[in-house]
């Protein structure tokens, strides 16, 4: 008789889970499903969808305590980088830190090899004499999550099925509903887990990230108005500066050193060049310039560049034309066609 190979599936009881849920039993997985409780507010709501869920589908659920690896690996770097004037983001750290390592330490207890997650994102095994794993962006690119996996380790992505991959979100949906999903108001959740339902600014200053007043000046020193502390503002924004000029201004630095703000027109938010570091490959790190595709924030379109490796290890990226807004603690994510590569933290 065959043994039925089990799965641990990071589940959250909303539409891509169960979908995945669905699709790993018909595959003849015996799905262990598996809520993060990060000790948030609305956690007794997702905890009882999940349960809910879980029932409808048979299956009996576990509750992994994560939420002081959560608040050390994600809001403390978060806060971090907010008082030294960047703007991370704390998506990519948590898929990498908390939601797969905490998966696979309930795996590892379990002596289970095999991990799941509803991200609409891609592996391919190597066939026809080749060895190995390629990791690429999904088949619905409205949706494709590759850039928030680029800092997974390739040791767990290895460990990883996904099986939304190949599926659009309306197919997700279809078989959430069939499963006894109910999908009367049904949205896509766009805010970040831990503000519940506050402003950003007001949750950096609720945690005591406020920094103190300070210029606001254009590209030639010129004094143009007072900020009212670095952590309110991200390269690229144009509103919320209170100055009054005849064409739209925009931030194009934070200067934490002096406290300053720089600003300036639309075209001087545009560059080209760039460092990136914290580097995760997923690929055999290039020794030599490696022409790509690199993507410096979600819906930011992937653009032609030239990658050089660095001494240090980090590495440098000069796009073909210049990019709108690259901006110090976000990520790059690095492509070849539809492969995901790897990536890192922008300098």
């Amino acid at each position: 008789m065959t043994k039925i190979e089990s799965v641990v599936l990071g589940f959250s009881g909303g539409v891509d889970s169960a979908a995945a849920a669905v699709l790993l039993k018909r595959l003849g997985y015996q799905v262990v499903p598996v809520v993060l409780d990060m000790g948030g507010a609305d956690t007794p709501f997702l905890l009882e969808r999940a349960e809910t869920m879980a029932t409808r589908l048979g299956l009996e659920l576990l509750v992994e305590p994560a939420a002081d690896v959560f608040s050390k690996e994600v809001i403390e770097y978060l806060l971090f980088a907010y008082t030294h004037a960047q703007t991370p983001n704390p998506c990519i750290r948590c898929n990498a830190l908390v939601k797969f390592a905490c998966l696979a330490t309930v795996a590892d207890r379990l002596q289970i090899e095999r991990l799941a997650t509803g991200h609409y994102f891609r592996r391919l095994d190597m066939v026809s004499g080749k060895t190995g794993t390629s990791f690429h962006k999904a088949y619905d690119k409205s949706k494709n999550q590759s850039y928030f996996l680029f800092s997974v380790p390739e040791m767990l992505l290895q460990r990883t099925l996904f099986p939304l991959g190949e599926l659009s979100k309306d197919e997700a949906l279809t078989l959430a509903a069939e499963a006894g999903y109910k999908l009367d108001n049904y949205r896509e959740s766009q805010e970040l887990c831990f503000l519940n339902g506050e402003k950003y600014q007001e949750y950096l200053s609720r945690r005591g990230v406020i920094g103190g007043y300070g210029e606001i000046v254009d590209s030639q020193g010129r004094v143009m108005g007072e900020h009212n502390g670095l952590q309110n503002y991200t390269i690229g924004q144009r509103r919320g500066m209170g100055i009054a000029y005849p064409k739209p201004l925009y931030v194009i630095k934070l200067d934490y050193q002096h406290n300053r703000l720089l600003v300036g027109e639309r075209e001087e938010a545009y560059s080209r060049q760039f460092k990136v570091k914290k580097i995760n490959w997923l690929v055999d790190p290039p020794l030599q310039p490696l022409t790509l595709e690199c993507q410096i924030r979600y819906r930011h379109q992937p653009a032609p560049a030239i990658m050089t490796p660095l001494h240090d290890g980090h590495v440098e990226i000069k796009f073909e034309s210049p990019q709108f807004a690259i901006t110090p603690g976000q990520g790059a994510a690095f492509y070849q066609e539809d492969r995901l590569l790897g990536g890192g933290i922008i300098v």
